[in-house]
């Protein structure tokens, strides 16, 4: 269950964060967005702000290296204060050295829109914001100036209120509890939904001063029908532990919580250990492709003695057919498919190649699935240590290397078109394009090229569509044509085999079935290659995307 944080407990708080920081050296800031999380890497500690409504909690850590991600930050905490009847924190973050103004990190936990941000300090321009976000009253955006959250207009900011005031403000005292605590949440500053129970009765006002005199703060966990809550006073009606530190409430607090992983995780960026499970991903894929092209892979005998029979039978093959049947060397009639525009021994030598690439594939395919399964163990042992904290999440930023960051992508885009392919140039000077992805594969099929060009995909594989821009009837040059077929081969499951067949055909022979999903086609007069994947190619071709 989720705790909650009030104006009490962010004043008592910070006081307590005050005193354990002050003048702490910071080394950098991570604001990270995928969890909602703030950390401040110092020398001696790090903290971490969880600033989402359900995980509300405040950790203290030992020092850590700060991730790749991490924003430099060469200041010391000046101080640590709360906004005035606010659940807000305010971290002053002089700079160590030089001119700047410094700065200040505001980590608002109002409402369930709680954000962070980093203004500058005499300026109070946004630097940096967790969330940003846009509405009536203020704009959280890099480059607005910050406006603290709308003030509610309480009484009593500064802990004092008279008699006459308060029945003012709660002429219900005394009577009906539910009426009072409606009046005092509305009117009198520092309440909230946590304390204003022990404020409704005659002796409110009284309790309400106790509550605010900071030499009366402790550090209490209380056992709410919420769970357990931090609390820097006991509140009558509800069972509460004296801890040593808010601190130690908020970290007891958060280890109640059965939802919520060990605190070492908090350390973790958010997108790492996602990046990692998709590496793991990748690689039981390419596990199951390889596997799938195994089972594929048939006995390559049967086909081999299809060659040695149409050259035996080569006087009995009329030309230009598309199957005939021939009978074997023990006697029975084989009907034997032909490519009709080839000559027998050319179609002998298909048959031959076939059989040569099931022999390859027989023999390589374990060793690349061994391969592969080593991978899967490697990637997801390496997660799990991380999550287990035996081993720093720098090991594994490190071996994913760099990630490609949203706003570069935008970068590189920004102002044109974005195609649904990639763009090459074959050795006889055509064009290729190879698309981007299932729903780009249908873009570039049907809007993005003519009916007379080619199109390839690899045969019974997940793949990308390849358009060879041809333009014209006939058949175009076979270099082109196999250079097509080798990136439609990259550009899929299979790229691991070694021989693909790559189906082809005229675009204008492909349609689109009513309903089917994104890229899934049906192509007719469709004409095989087989190539073998060559990774270099891409480079050699020239391309300009």
């Amino acid at each position: 269950m989720a705790m909650r944080w009030d104006p009490v407990l962010a004043a008592a708080t910070a006081r307590e964060l005050d005193r354990t920081l002050h003048r702490a050296r910071g080394r950098a800031l991570l604001l990270d967005a995928g969890a909602r999380r703030v950390l401040l890497f110092l020398r001696e500690h790090t903290l971490v702000l969880e600033l989402h409504p359900q995980k509300g909690w405040i950790s203290l850590l030992p020092a850590a290296e700060p991730p790749p991600e991490a924003r430099p930050l060469p200041v010391r905490i000046r101080e640590v204060r709360a906004l005035p009847d606010e659940s807000a924190l305010v971290f002053g973050l002089p700079r160590v050295r030089g001119k700047d103004e410094g700065l200040e990190l505001v980590a608002e936990m109002v409402g369930n829109r709680w954000n962070a941000v980093v203004v500058g300090h005499r300026t109070r321009v946004i630097r940096h914001v967790l969330l940003p976000r846009e509405d009536r009253f203020r704009s959280l955006v890099v480059g607005e100036r910050y406006e603290p959250p709308p003030s509610t207009g309480r009484q009593g900011l500064k802990g004092e209120l008279s008699e006459e005031d308060w029945k003012r403000i709660n002429p219900a005292a005394g009577g009906d509890p539910e009426e009072a605590r409606k009046l005092l949440l509305r009117g009198v500053a520092w309440t909230s939904s946590l304390n204003v129970p022990q404020l409704t009765g005659p002796e409110g006002r009284q309790r309400w001063k106790e509550m605010l005199d900071p030499e009366r703060w402790g550090a209490f966990l209380l056992h709410t029908p919420r769970g357990a809550q931090p609390y820097p006073v006991a509140l009558e009606g509800i069972e509460a532990d004296p801890v040593d530190s808010l601190l130690e409430a908020f970290q007891r607090a958060r280890e109640a919580d059965e939802e919520t992983g060990p605190s070492h995780e908090l350390l973790i960026a958010s997108d790492l250990l996602d990046r990692g499970r998709r590496r793991i991903r990748n690689a039981e894929g390419k596990v199951k492709s390889l596997r799938r092209q195994l089972d594929d892979a048939r006995d390559p005998e049967p086909v081999r003695a299809i060659g040695d029979l149409i050259l035996a039978r080569f006087a009995e093959i009329p030309r230009g057919v598309e199957r005939v049947v021939l009978t074997d060397f023990a006697g029975d009639p084989v009907e034997v498919e032909l490519d009709p525009t080839l000559p027998p021994h050319e179609n002998a030598a298909r048959f031959y190649d076939e059989a040569a690439r099931l022999s390859r594939a027989r023999e390589l395919l374990p060793d690349r699935i061994e391969k592969a399964e080593r991978e899967v163990r490697e990637w997801t042992a390496i997660v799990e240590e991380v999550r287990e904290g035996s081993v720093p999440p720098g090991q594994l930023a490190t071996r994913l290397g760099p990630a490609t960051r949203g706003g570069e992508r935008k970068g590189r885009t920004q102002g044109r078109e974005t195609l649904p392919y990639v763009r090459f140039t074959s050795s006889g000077g055509l064009e290729i394009r190879v698309g981007k992805g299932a729903r780009k594969n249908d873009d570039l099929t049907f809007r993005h090229s003519a009916p007379e060009d080619v199109w390839l995909h690899v045969r019974q594989s997940p793949g990308a569509h390849v358009i060879l821009r041809w333009g014209r009837e006939g058949n175009p040059p076979k270099r082109d044509l196999v250079e097509a077929a080798v990136l439609a081969a990259l550009n899929s499951e299979a790229r691991h085999s070694g021989s693909v067949p790559v189906d082809w055909t005229q675009r204008k022979y492909v349609r689109k079935p009513r309903k089917a999903p994104p890229g899934a086609v049906l192509p007719d007069r469709v004409q095989t290659l087989f190539v073998e994947p060559d990774p270099d190619l891409p480079k050699r071709l020239r391309g300009d995307d």
